[in-house]
């Protein structure tokens, strides 16, 4: 029996506004993470070059809207002497005072999902890389489009790691291995294959972003919640509803039609699940 997909639960109609919460974050210009004209032509191999001021561990990210902040370093709660700014300067620039319970949820959502999305970035480079070899340039653009709003999603939560002094997963050189090997493996298979993997991929990510949502609710509910959080939770809402989308595409591609969709799918979604485990703590 094919496993039912969740789009129609978890993402509500309507659900997205014109002003997305993690604009914030980015200086202004055009939308990052949108698309337009052919898909680039550009490697999307294991070797492949990034531009040469593109921030480390994003492949090929666009340089216009790369931002480049340092690696944060320590993970304890950040002091600052500066003068009272602005709300939206507090809830992008300044990390809260939170207890160590608090701290720990703030600090296991920002490291998985940056992880999770260096993984999507090298997973959707993997499925480029593959369907170009395969000579499928339209399935080719398709995942360049997913792929660009993917290092949207890991250029503001570089940012967000950086402001809230949040140590990156040590295990980036892995997940880049693992997640291109994946992707590419997938998309040798074929176009419904590769979108399989999205399918899982994103379904999995799906119901994490509404669990993470769930844990912050208590700390944004206070009266003196810091304007960083209720931001963080708008910008994790914004993301799940991308991921879904994702999900919606894949699924309008043909996913649940790969040759052994079932297996596939359940190998991939319990390979994720293995992932978030792990990032969470290392």
């Amino acid at each position: 029996m094919l496993r039912p997909t969740p789009l129609l639960v978890l993402r509500p109609l309507g659900a997205r506004t014109l002003t997305l919460a993690s604009h914030a974050y980015l200086p202004p210009g055009p939308k990052p993470g949108s698309f337009s004209g052919p898909a680039p032509t550009a490697g999307a191999g294991p070797n492949a070059t990034a531009p040469p001021n593109a921030p480390a561990g994003i492949p090929h990210a666009s340089v216009a809207s790369s931002p480049q902040p340092s690696t944060p370093t320590s993970t304890s709660p950040p002091t600052s002497n500066a003068p009272e700014t602005s709300g939206r300067d507090r809830a992008t620039a300044e990390s809260p005072d939170l207890s160590a319970t608090e701290r720990r949820l703030v600090e296991g959502i920002v490291r998985v999902d940056h992880a999770g999305e260096l993984g999507a970035n090298w997973i959707y480079r993997g499925q480029k890389w593959a369907c170009q070899i395969r000579g499928d340039h339209g399935t080719a653009g398709q995942v360049e489009q997913m792929w660009d709003n993917e290092r949207h999603h890991l250029n503001v939560l570089t940012r967000v790691a950086d402001q809230h002094r949040v140590r990156p997963t040590a295990l980036y050189p892995v997940w880049q291995g693992l997640a291109w090997g994946l992707g590419a493996a997938m998309a040798l298979m074929g176009k419904e294959a590769a979108m399989a993997c999205t399918e899982a991929v994103e379904t999995v990510i799906g119901e994490h972003y509404d669990d993470q949502l769930r844990a912050l609710r208590p700390l944004i509910a206070k009266p003196d919640a810091h304007p960083s959080l209720p931001l963080l939770a708008k910008v994790l809402e914004e993301f799940r509803d991308d991921e879904l989308e994702h999900l919606d595409t894949a699924v309008e591609e043909g996913a649940l039609k790969a040759p052994g969709h079932s297996l596939l799918s359940a190998v991939v979604a319990a390979a994720c699940r293995v992932g978030i485990t792990v990032a969470e703590k290392v």
